[in-house]
Protein backbone atom coordinates (compact mmCIF):
# COMPACT_ATOMS: atom_id res chain seq x y z
CA UNK A 1 0.00 0.00 0.00
CA UNK A 2 1.40 3.38 -0.97
CA UNK A 3 0.80 6.62 0.88
CA UNK A 4 -0.12 9.43 -1.49
CA UNK A 5 1.02 12.96 -0.82
CA UNK A 6 -1.41 15.84 -1.09
CA UNK A 7 -0.51 17.47 -3.39
CA UNK A 8 1.21 14.54 -5.18
CA UNK A 9 4.99 14.58 -5.15
CA UNK A 10 6.90 14.93 -8.41
CA UNK A 11 7.19 11.72 -10.40
CA UNK A 12 10.41 10.49 -11.94
CA UNK A 13 8.98 11.26 -15.37
CA UNK A 14 8.27 14.86 -14.39
CA UNK A 15 11.73 15.57 -13.07
CA UNK A 16 11.73 13.99 -9.62
CA UNK A 17 14.94 12.52 -8.23
CA UNK A 18 16.23 9.66 -10.33
CA UNK A 19 17.89 6.62 -8.79
CA UNK A 20 21.58 6.98 -9.53
CA UNK A 21 23.32 3.90 -11.00
CA UNK A 22 25.20 3.28 -7.75
CA UNK A 23 21.95 2.99 -5.79
CA UNK A 24 19.92 0.97 -8.28
CA UNK A 25 17.64 -1.40 -6.43
CA UNK A 26 19.30 -4.83 -6.06
CA UNK A 27 17.44 -8.12 -5.68
CA UNK A 28 16.06 -8.34 -2.14
CA UNK A 29 17.13 -11.07 0.24
CA UNK A 30 13.94 -11.00 2.27
CA UNK A 31 10.17 -11.00 1.96
CA UNK A 32 8.58 -9.25 4.95
CA UNK A 33 5.45 -10.20 6.87
CA UNK A 34 3.93 -8.78 10.07
CA UNK A 35 3.28 -11.40 12.74
CA UNK A 36 -0.16 -10.88 14.26
CA UNK A 37 -1.25 -11.35 17.84
CA UNK A 38 1.26 -9.36 19.86
CA UNK A 39 0.50 -5.65 19.39
CA UNK A 40 -2.87 -3.92 19.07
CA UNK A 41 -1.73 -1.66 16.24
CA UNK A 42 -0.52 -4.62 14.14
CA UNK A 43 -3.86 -6.38 13.71
CA UNK A 44 -5.23 -7.56 10.34
CA UNK A 45 -6.73 -4.08 10.07
CA UNK A 46 -4.23 -1.75 11.80
CA UNK A 47 -5.89 0.46 14.38
CA UNK A 48 -5.16 4.09 15.11
CA UNK A 49 -4.32 4.48 18.78
CA UNK A 50 -3.93 7.85 20.46
CA UNK A 51 -0.44 8.63 21.76
CA UNK A 52 -1.42 8.61 25.44
CA UNK A 53 -3.37 5.37 25.06
CA UNK A 54 -0.43 3.69 23.34
CA UNK A 55 1.88 4.59 26.22
CA UNK A 56 -0.69 3.41 28.74
CA UNK A 57 -0.84 0.01 27.04
CA UNK A 58 2.89 -0.77 27.13
CA UNK A 59 3.37 0.55 23.58
CA UNK A 60 0.42 -1.51 22.37
CA UNK A 61 1.13 -4.94 23.84
CA UNK A 62 -2.00 -7.07 23.84
CA UNK A 63 -0.74 -9.09 26.80
CA UNK A 64 -1.38 -7.02 29.94
CA UNK A 65 -0.17 -9.45 32.61
CA UNK A 66 2.87 -8.59 34.78
CA UNK A 67 5.02 -11.02 32.77
CA UNK A 68 4.03 -9.51 29.41
CA UNK A 69 7.53 -8.64 28.25
CA UNK A 70 8.96 -11.98 29.32
CA UNK A 71 6.10 -13.66 27.45
CA UNK A 72 6.84 -11.61 24.33
CA UNK A 73 10.52 -12.52 24.38
CA UNK A 74 9.72 -16.19 24.97
CA UNK A 75 7.22 -16.19 22.11
CA UNK A 76 9.68 -14.63 19.67
CA UNK A 77 12.37 -17.08 20.76
CA UNK A 78 9.97 -20.00 20.24
CA UNK A 79 9.05 -18.73 16.78
CA UNK A 80 12.71 -18.43 15.85
CA UNK A 81 13.56 -21.90 17.19
CA UNK A 82 10.82 -23.45 15.04
CA UNK A 83 11.57 -21.35 11.96
CA UNK A 84 12.98 -22.95 8.82
CA UNK A 85 16.35 -21.84 7.51
CA UNK A 86 16.35 -18.26 6.27
CA UNK A 87 13.35 -17.12 8.35
CA UNK A 88 14.17 -14.40 10.90
CA UNK A 89 11.96 -12.80 13.53
CA UNK A 90 12.64 -9.35 14.98
CA UNK A 91 10.61 -6.90 17.05
CA UNK A 92 10.78 -3.30 15.80
CA UNK A 93 9.66 -0.31 17.85
CA UNK A 94 9.11 2.49 15.33
CA UNK A 95 8.88 5.90 16.95
CA UNK A 96 7.72 9.11 15.35
CA UNK A 97 9.55 12.33 16.26
CA UNK A 98 7.87 14.75 18.66
CA UNK A 99 6.23 17.94 17.45
CA UNK A 100 8.62 20.14 15.47
CA UNK A 101 8.29 23.80 14.54
CA UNK A 102 7.38 22.78 10.98
CA UNK A 103 4.36 20.93 12.38
CA UNK A 104 3.27 24.10 14.18
CA UNK A 105 3.67 26.11 10.97
CA UNK A 106 1.57 23.70 8.93
CA UNK A 107 -1.17 23.86 11.56
CA UNK A 108 -0.93 27.66 11.58
CA UNK A 109 -1.39 28.08 7.82
CA UNK A 110 -3.26 24.91 6.87
CA UNK A 111 -1.98 22.11 4.67
CA UNK A 112 -2.94 23.70 1.34
CA UNK A 113 -1.12 26.99 2.01
CA UNK A 114 1.76 25.12 3.63
CA UNK A 115 2.33 22.95 0.56
CA UNK A 116 1.88 25.85 -1.89
CA UNK A 117 4.04 28.47 -0.17
CA UNK A 118 5.22 28.21 3.40
CA UNK A 119 6.96 24.81 3.23
CA UNK A 120 9.30 26.30 0.62
CA UNK A 121 10.47 29.02 3.03
CA UNK A 122 12.61 28.87 6.16
CA UNK A 123 10.17 30.77 8.35
CA UNK A 124 7.68 33.61 8.61
CA UNK A 125 9.44 36.03 10.96
CA UNK A 126 7.75 34.45 13.97
CA UNK A 127 8.56 30.76 13.52
CA UNK A 128 11.67 29.18 12.02
CA UNK A 129 11.13 25.71 10.56
CA UNK A 130 13.90 25.26 8.05
CA UNK A 131 16.26 23.86 7.42
CA UNK A 132 16.19 20.91 9.87
CA UNK A 133 13.99 22.34 12.65
CA UNK A 134 14.16 21.55 16.35
CA UNK A 135 11.45 20.11 18.55
CA UNK A 136 8.99 22.47 20.19
CA UNK A 137 8.55 22.36 23.98
CA UNK A 138 5.53 20.12 23.36
CA UNK A 139 7.67 17.85 21.20
CA UNK A 140 10.22 17.53 24.00
CA UNK A 141 7.47 16.69 26.50
CA UNK A 142 6.13 14.02 24.13
CA UNK A 143 9.56 12.40 23.98
CA UNK A 144 9.81 12.64 27.77
CA UNK A 145 6.49 10.79 28.06
CA UNK A 146 8.01 7.97 26.00
CA UNK A 147 11.02 7.98 28.33
CA UNK A 148 8.77 7.76 31.38
CA UNK A 149 7.02 4.75 29.86
CA UNK A 150 10.25 2.89 29.08
CA UNK A 151 11.44 3.55 32.64
CA UNK A 152 8.17 2.08 33.93
CA UNK A 153 8.31 -0.95 31.63
CA UNK A 154 12.03 -1.75 32.02
CA UNK A 155 11.70 -3.34 35.50
CA UNK A 156 8.92 -5.52 34.07
CA UNK A 157 11.29 -6.99 31.50
CA UNK A 158 11.03 -4.65 28.52
CA UNK A 159 13.88 -5.56 26.12
CA UNK A 160 16.14 -2.58 26.74
CA UNK A 161 19.28 -4.27 28.08
CA UNK A 162 22.53 -4.59 26.18
CA UNK A 163 22.23 -7.41 23.67
CA UNK A 164 18.43 -7.23 23.61
CA UNK A 165 18.00 -4.08 21.59
CA UNK A 166 19.81 -1.90 19.08
CA UNK A 167 19.04 1.74 18.29
CA UNK A 168 18.81 3.48 14.91
CA UNK A 169 17.95 7.06 14.08
CA UNK A 170 17.35 9.40 11.16
CA UNK A 171 19.94 12.19 10.66
CA UNK A 172 17.27 14.88 11.16
CA UNK A 173 17.62 17.02 14.29
CA UNK A 174 14.02 16.46 15.38
CA UNK A 175 14.51 12.70 15.39
CA UNK A 176 17.86 12.93 17.16
CA UNK A 177 16.34 15.07 19.90
CA UNK A 178 13.42 12.65 20.19
CA UNK A 179 15.76 9.67 20.43
CA UNK A 180 17.97 11.31 23.07
CA UNK A 181 15.08 12.33 25.29
CA UNK A 182 13.10 9.11 24.82
CA UNK A 183 16.00 6.93 25.92
CA UNK A 184 17.92 9.13 28.37
CA UNK A 185 18.78 7.07 31.44
CA UNK A 186 17.39 3.91 29.83
CA UNK A 187 20.08 3.11 27.27
CA UNK A 188 23.07 1.59 29.03
CA UNK A 189 26.36 3.47 29.03
CA UNK A 190 28.33 2.78 25.87
CA UNK A 191 25.41 1.56 23.77
CA UNK A 192 25.51 2.86 20.20
CA UNK A 193 22.75 4.83 18.53
CA UNK A 194 23.39 4.56 14.80
CA UNK A 195 22.40 7.30 12.35
CA UNK A 196 21.30 6.04 8.93
CA UNK A 197 20.42 8.34 6.05
CA UNK A 198 17.85 5.84 4.72
CA UNK A 199 15.68 6.47 7.79
CA UNK A 200 15.00 10.09 6.87
CA UNK A 201 11.60 11.06 5.51
CA UNK A 202 10.79 12.27 2.01
CA UNK A 203 13.29 14.96 1.01
CA UNK A 204 13.32 17.88 -1.40
CA UNK A 205 11.46 21.21 -1.81
CA UNK A 206 10.29 21.49 1.82
CA UNK A 207 13.02 23.26 3.78
CA UNK A 208 12.14 21.34 6.95
CA UNK A 209 13.28 18.16 5.20
CA UNK A 210 16.79 19.43 4.47
CA UNK A 211 19.18 17.95 7.02
CA UNK A 212 22.07 19.68 8.76
CA UNK A 213 25.68 19.05 7.81
CA UNK A 214 27.45 15.98 9.13
CA UNK A 215 29.62 18.23 11.32
CA UNK A 216 26.58 19.81 12.96
CA UNK A 217 24.97 16.41 13.53
CA UNK A 218 28.17 15.25 15.27
CA UNK A 219 28.22 18.42 17.37
CA UNK A 220 24.57 18.13 18.42
CA UNK A 221 24.65 14.39 19.07
CA UNK A 222 28.23 13.43 20.03
CA UNK A 223 27.15 10.07 21.46
CA UNK A 224 25.59 8.94 18.16
CA UNK A 225 27.48 6.82 15.63
CA UNK A 226 27.05 8.19 12.12
CA UNK A 227 27.13 5.62 9.34
CA UNK A 228 30.12 5.57 7.02
CA UNK A 229 29.49 7.41 3.81
CA UNK A 230 27.15 10.10 5.13
CA UNK A 231 28.09 13.18 3.11
CA UNK A 232 29.03 16.42 4.86
CA UNK A 233 26.37 18.37 2.97
CA UNK A 234 22.84 17.20 2.26
CA UNK A 235 23.35 16.11 -1.33
CA UNK A 236 19.90 14.51 -1.60
CA UNK A 237 17.77 17.60 -0.93
CA UNK A 238 16.95 19.75 -3.97
CA UNK A 239 14.87 22.96 -3.88
CA UNK A 240 12.84 21.98 -6.96
CA UNK A 241 12.61 18.17 -6.78
CA UNK A 242 10.49 16.26 -4.24
CA UNK A 243 11.35 12.60 -3.69
CA UNK A 244 8.68 10.17 -4.84
CA UNK A 245 6.81 7.78 -2.58
CA UNK A 246 8.21 4.90 -4.63
CA UNK A 247 11.81 6.02 -4.13
CA UNK A 248 11.28 6.43 -0.41
CA UNK A 249 9.84 2.93 -0.20
CA UNK A 250 12.95 1.70 -1.99
CA UNK A 251 15.08 3.37 0.71
CA UNK A 252 12.90 1.93 3.48
CA UNK A 253 13.23 -1.55 2.00
CA UNK A 254 16.98 -1.09 1.73
CA UNK A 255 17.14 -0.14 5.41
CA UNK A 256 15.04 -3.17 6.36
CA UNK A 257 17.37 -5.42 4.38
CA UNK A 258 20.31 -4.00 6.32
CA UNK A 259 18.53 -4.57 9.64
CA UNK A 260 17.60 -8.15 8.92
CA UNK A 261 21.00 -8.86 7.44
CA UNK A 262 22.55 -8.12 10.81
CA UNK A 263 22.55 -10.25 13.92
CA UNK A 264 20.67 -8.85 16.85
CA UNK A 265 17.51 -9.07 18.89
CA UNK A 266 14.94 -6.32 19.09
CA UNK A 267 15.40 -3.10 17.16
CA UNK A 268 14.22 0.37 17.94
CA UNK A 269 14.16 2.96 15.18
CA UNK A 270 13.38 6.65 15.40
CA UNK A 271 12.58 7.53 11.82
CA UNK A 272 10.19 10.34 10.94
CA UNK A 273 6.48 9.61 10.52
CA UNK A 274 6.54 9.11 6.75
CA UNK A 275 9.51 6.80 7.09
CA UNK A 276 7.55 4.81 9.68
CA UNK A 277 4.74 4.41 7.17
CA UNK A 278 7.04 3.28 4.41
CA UNK A 279 8.78 0.77 6.66
CA UNK A 280 5.36 -0.73 7.32
CA UNK A 281 4.49 -0.68 3.62
CA UNK A 282 7.39 -3.04 2.88
CA UNK A 283 5.47 -5.83 4.62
Amino acid sequence: MTQHDSPPVASLESGGPAIAPEVEEPPHEFVYEVVQGFFIQNGPEPKHIEFEDLLGKSFGLIDECPDRWHNLKASVEALQNKAPAGVIYKVLFLGRHGQGFHNVAESKYGTEAWEAKWALLNGDGELTWGPDPFLTPLGVSQAQAVNDTWRKEAPLGAPVKSGEMRWYCSPMTRTGETMETSWKGVVEEGERIEVWEDFREIYGVHTCDKRSTKSIIKERFPAFTIEDGLAEEDELWKPDDRETDEHMQFRARRAMDRLFGRRGAGKTCKPPSLACFDLRSTC
